[in-house]
């Protein structure tokens, strides 16, 4: 290459160089990485609205901005401040926004500005829209409350990790129409109580999260953790997924035991009713692959309904007891579960609660047999249609996900493979299930054997009678 040659390739990358951006330490909203997305593109996909600058602009999603205009007029209504007041507040935040997406955002300062303060007051008046619905006092031309498939469409696009707005951005809006009043007990340390509790009953309502414990509850953990570790809310999707994590975390004692959390999955999904194959497996403490619902019921392990005072993670194991929380499965629960594990990919190295549970799920369903003893326990709620539906969806939520370096759920895991390894509980388990089902037949059972006995007893007193 010739020197001056050498030297336009220099200032070539010099200026690349020179116009790269520094990483920002508080990204939290990212593009759903193409491998996740090409399994299933619609559950990554907003419906109605675009929150955010990823999705804004999209056709399909157009129609929606007209709403956003009346929600903000709506929001000035309600605060003292002016629109030119508001838009003041956000633009002090605007390079903190900014720095909270992994893609550069090629917007001016004003197309990002008027697109945040939309998007967050449009979010804050649904928020705040569903407290006057749940009083029976909406609006008449509320055109979005007043079309259920429509809040209900909201609600969903509400928890996509694309369409997603900083939290601290959000609470400084609703700073300025929050109600007047202290906040709860024991809630001081936490600035915005209100509002916190509000997203939870929202999604909780909207969404069917599978939160048994009162919202309260729920917030007042995330007011502990908030004072002790510094650690904020990060967006709506980080908040869900806070709203499961176990009241108790603990992980796993060694995780350099193993190097394999869980079955990498392939594109092809299961069958239902394929066999599940053996994996190699590093695991020195317990062992990767699980025997399914229908093998641990049928080597003695009943399953039950967990406490309904329990979140998603809240599962125990004891003495052959397997207990989980209820879990109701409807058609959002596709969608909302692959974003939650879409943000433990992008975003946490370790802390990958949701995945640690969808990957126990799917290890204990691999046929419709499987579901129908959850079914039966009370675990699972199948709202889906049939058990082929609830059976392809635990199969595939884990498609092209990698595994954590530590696992929550390993106990668990190591203590089922101990019990069902045991010979003598299998035994035990078909003995009630073959013989003693029900009073009658354990009735006959018993009466049966002591027949045996009988005619044991008397063969040998016969042969003893004849010598």
């Amino acid at each position: 290459m010739l020197k001056s040659s050498s030297k336009e390739v220099a200032t070539s990358l010099q200026g690349r160089l020179d116009r790269l951006t520094p990483l920002s330490a508080t990204c939290c909203i990212y593009r759903v990485p193409q491998k996740l997305r090409k399994v299933n593109m619609e559950a990554y996909t907003p419906r109605v609205v675009s929150i955010g600058p990823l999705h804004h602009g999209e056709e399909h999603l157009i129609a929606m901005e007209e709403h956003k205009l009346r929600y903000l007029q709506n929001f000035l209504h309600r605060t003292r401040k002016t629109l030119e007041e508001c838009v003041e507040i956000i633009s002090r935040k605007e390079k903190t926004a900014r720095d909270c997406y992994m893609k550069r955002i090629n917007m001016s300062s004003k197309e990002f500005v008027e697109m945040i303060l939309l998007d967050g007051c449009f979010i804050i008046e649904v928020i705040l829209g569903f407290q006057n619905c749940n009083r029976h006092t909406m609006k008449p031309d509320d055109r979005i409350f007043n079309k259920p498939w429509l809040i209900f469409d909201v609600s969903r696009d509400m928890t996509l990790l694309e369409n997603q707005l900083p939290f601290s951005l959000l609470l400084s809006l609703y700073s300025l129409v929050a109600p007047p009043g202290p906040l709860p007990e024991n809630q001081n340390d936490y600035a915005y109580y209100p509002f916190l509790l509000s997203s939870v009953k929202f999604f909780k309502y909207y969404s069917h999260m599978p939160v048994a414990e009162s919202c309260e509850e729920i917030i007042e953990t995330i007011a502990k953790k908030a004072s002790s570790t510094d650690e904020e809310i990060k967006h709506f999707v980080d908040l869900l997924i806070v709203c499961q994590q176990p009241s108790s975390p603990t992980r796993l004692r060694k995780p350099s035991d193993f190097k394999i959390m869980i079955p990498t999955a392939t594109l092809e999904a299961q069958q239902p009713s394929s066999p599940r194959q053996p994996t190699p497996s590093n695991v020195s403490d317990w062992k990767l692959n699980l025997p399914t619902a229908t093998q641990l019921h049928e080597g003695g392990v009943s399953f039950k309904l967990g406490s309904e005072n329990k979140r998603l993670l809240d599962i125990t194991y004891g003495s052959g007891v397997l207990k989980i929380p209820k879990l109701s499965l409807e058609d959002v629960c596709e969608s909302l579960f692959r974003n939650l594990i879409a943000f433990e990919q992008c975003h946490y190295r370790k802390r990958r609660y949701i995945t640690d549970y969808i990957s126990l799920m799917d290890q204990l369903i691999n046929t419709t047999k499987d579901v129908d003893v959850l079914v039966n326990g009370g675990i699972i709620d199948n709202w889906l249609g049939d058990n082929v539906a609830v059976t392809n969806l635990f199969n595939n939520l884990l498609i092209n996900t990698v595994s954590a370096s530590d696992f929550y759920l390993a106990g668990i895991t190591n203590g089922l493979n101990k019990y069902y390894d045991i010979r003598w509980n299998r035994w035990k388990a078909a003995l009630r299930r073959d013989y003693f089902c029900s009073p009658w037949r354990g009735a006959s059972t018993i009466a049966a054997v002591i027949l045996l006995l009988l005619t044991l007893i008397q063969t040998i007193f016969s042969g003893m009678s004849v010598k």
